[in-house]
């Protein structure tokens, strides 16, 4: 006879893999029309496929992810349509976010903020780009957490589960030519407390990445893989 054990909770296994799942998209660790396999996903986060298999359900809910007919998962590929209601949408929302958060930095937030910086500008010259989008991604939430707003929040991680994918398209073009001077100038605003700038230089700043991004949405290299998806 066997022992009394505890019960495995496979809620906690489903939420872990939720979790490890939004944080790779919102990362941009994905990249537009990428497609996995469950699993893929299981061995690569070390867990049997039924907790991926939900949580994927999930995200295939909002729009993060494509549950195909052959049991492949794929990252959507965004019409140009869909690209400019993204921007739109988080241009308002992000825009707020900021604004709200710079009544709330004291020094220890502005300190958590230039750390978040500075490992941006660490990544420089270096050819891990998925590094360098995960520390843009840290830089933009630290800011975003601030506002105390979770509700908010976590309207901006939702769209950042279906736009952070396309942060890869900045690379090396748009990066290289930008090279965070919107972002500086969304910091400075926040050391002097000027909300309203801070709103506008965050605003300018998703919206100048987003045209970049629309752009390459017209070309006929990827309305081709548009058409090859549907």
């Amino acid at each position: 006879m066997l022992p009394a054990l505890d019960q495995i909770d496979f809620r906690t296994l489903r939420d872990q893999a939720n979790q490890s799942l939004r944080t790779a998209l919102r990362q941009g660790q994905f990249e537009p029309g990428q497609k996995m396999t469950i699993r893929g996903l299981s061995a690569a986060l070390g867990v049997s496929p039924t907790p991926i298999r939900e949580a994927l359900h999930g995200l295939a809910a909002e729009g993060a992810v494509e549950v195909l007919p052959n049991r492949l998962i794929r990252i959507p590929l965004l019409t140009t349509e869909r690209l400019v209601e993204l921007r739109d949408l988080r241009v308002l929302l992000e825009g707020q976010a900021t604004e709200l958060a710079v009544a709330r930095f004291g020094p220890a937030e502005i300190a958590a903020l230039d750390a978040a910086e500075a490992a941006i500008v660490a990544q420089r010259g270096k050819p891990d780009v998925k590094a360098m989008i995960r520390a843009i991604g840290e830089f933009h939430f630290t800011i975003y957490g601030g506002s105390a707003r979770p509700i908010l929040v976590a309207f901006i991680e939702s769209l950042w589960l279906r736009g952070a994918p396309y942060v890869n398209y900045l690379f090396p073009g748009y990066a290289g030519r930008e090279r965070g001077k919107l972002r500086g100038q969304t910091l400075a605003a926040i050391r002097r407390g000027d909300a309203k700038a801070a709103r506008a230089s965050m605003e300018r700043d998703i919206a100048e990445a987003a045209d970049f991004v629309i752009a390459i949405s017209k070309s006929d290299a990827y309305r081709a893989r548009l058409a090859a998806a549907a």
